[in-house]
């Protein structure tokens, strides 16, 4: 196995991939990868399964409870007075972090501890432009590499868009599927990256299929185009790469953020029932609420002011309602599970967190799992940020000199281990910094074998109704991984 100073990474996120898809009929090159590597049967998102939220999680190795960052949309007055905060805008995430001295994610980045050892790091991203930000946020600072295809004049360094331009051409106009989008963004990472730059560490996160998954639907024909062209993309980085990583010296490592799930029904507009049961919750803040409601097919509500009464009513409320699925809380009032359990509590989160109810009902294209919501995505369109086994499992593959070959693994695994693995790769142990673990495993020559034995729990708790909330975890010491969570109705069958 090459030593530290020999070896390069790459890391390549397929944004929304359910590791069903990867198969050798729709992504051969992927899973040929996957085949002559270590490929984890058993990885897991965090809840929320939102993309900002587990993107703190892979350049942290942290959960929500600890990196801070609690949703995409979150109430928090210091970093986004007066309004809901948006972290997948550029401007308001930018914002936000100089307002809070930069200090919106409670734990060191990849980026920044790449630094501190003196190597190199750059990103590239196809998603939102918050997103491509929150991955590299102090790209300025640590002198990294930083491109938002939808806000290339967020680059840094400063002017380096012009030099893009100039070796590549010019970003192409956006369209779903975003296949030029992805292709640019390969482009950029072969000719101008590895041309000019050549990083210790790089982070290339793809938006396909999770944009085509949300707006033409799960198992879509527009979908599997999505999926097929960037397994394309993949294959012309293996083969452009492929001297160095015959060589020893680039090692990559592939997976997604999260999987998704089909939207069922009409937008149930959430906010309008807390207004006909008679709370004062709004969809946006308002200067007469008692709190924010902000859901998809997950989320919370946030209240203006503490209020132990109020509290206790919104959640009794809410377990009768036909449409919610598991509620917690920060103490587990009124029986819920706890805040704790799912990895969330933090001084940012919602004072309630439920989830939609959810199911294993197929979609138009013969896809498992449904969800009812208030997105605003189309009806039959794909979702995330719920605790479905649908979007908690993600895919995840390791290749190159420092690992295994042609290895599966069953081992519990997931987003909170990416950055402690590579940091590993570096001689640098930080396992006992951050909530994941080194995936030592997966690792050709591994120093230290974990010994620790997978260990299954499942935690319920009796509503005030009757129901009954489950939630399935799986302990690796004192790693922990969240499989799914349900409830089961009184004199019904449990809804997964």
């Amino acid at each position: 196995m090459p030593g530290p100073e020999n070896i390069r990474v790459l890391v390549v996120v397929f944004d929304a991939l359910r590791p069903e898809f990867v198969t050798p009929e729709l992504m051969p090159n992927l899973t040929e990868f996957a085949n002559r590597g270590v490929r984890y049967t058993n990885s897991h998102s965090t809840f929320p399964t939102e993309t900002r939220v587990n993107q703190s999680a892979v350049i942290t190795g942290c959960y929500p409870g600890a990196h801070g960052l609690v949703a995409n949309k979150f109430m928090e007055p210091e970093a986004s007075p007066a309004k809901i905060f948006n972290t997948g805008d550029e401007d308001e995430l930018k914002a936000a972090f100089a307002r809070v001295g930069g200090n919106l994610l409670h734990r060191p980045t990849l980026g920044q501890r790449l630094a501190q050892l003196g190597k190199s790091f750059a990103t590239i991203s196809t998603g939102t432009p918050g997103g491509a930000r929150l991955i590299n946020h102090d790209a300025e600072l640590t002198g990294s590499f930083r491109l938002s295809l939808h806000r290339p004049d967020a680059a840094s360094p400063e002017g380096v868009i012009e030099n893009i331009i100039e070796t590549i051409g010019p970003i192409p106009e956006y369209q779903l599927p975003a296949l030029k989008w992805v292709s640019y963004g390969v482009d950029c990472y072969l000719d101008f990256i590895e041309t000019q730059i050549m990083p210790d560490v790089m982070l290339l996160w793809l938006s396909e299929p999770d944009e085509s998954f949300h707006h033409i639907g799960i198992g879509s024909d527009g979908a599997l185009k999505a999926i097929r062209h960037v397994d394309e993309e993949f294959g012309r980085i293996l083969e452009r790469q492929k001297q160095q990583i015959d060589s020893g010296g680039l090692q990559i490592i592939t997976l997604s953020d999260h999987g998704q799930i089909s939207l069922k029904g009409e937008p149930l507009d959430i906010a309008a029932r807390f207004k006909a049961a008679g709370f004062a919750i709004d969809a946006n803040p308002q200067n007469d609420s008692s709190g924010v409601a902000i859901i998809d097919n997950a989320g919370g509500v946030w209240l203006t002011r503490p209020d132990a009464g109020l509290l206790q009513e919104l959640v009794i409320w809410l377990q009768q309602q036909s449409w919610c699925g598991p509620v917690f809380t920060a103490e587990g009032i009124a029986g819920t599970l706890k805040h704790e359990d799912v990895a969330i509590a933090h001084s940012r989160a919602p004072d309630i967190s439920f989830v939609c109810h959810h199911g294993d009902d197929k979609n138009t294209w013969g896809i498992v799992g449904e969800t009812l919501h208030d997105a605003s995505y189309p009806i039959g369109g794909g979702c995330h940020g719920g605790l479905s086994r649908y979007e908690l499992h993600n895919f995840l593959a390791l290749s190159g000199a420092s690992f295994g070959e042609n290895s599966i693994i069953d081992l519990p695994a997931g987003n909170i281990d990416i950055t402690p693995t590579i940091l590993q790769l570096f001689d640098h142990d930080i396992s006992e910094e951050v909530d994941g673990r080194i995936l030592f495993e997966a690792l050709r020559n591994p120093q230290n074998p974990s010994a620790e034995k997978p260990m299954e729990h499942t935690l319920s708790s009796n509503n005030k109704n009757g129901a009954v909330t489950h939630l399935t975890l799986t302990k690796m010491g004192s790693t922990r991984y969240l499989d799914r969570a349900w409830t089961t109705q009184p004199n019904s069958t449990a809804i997964k």
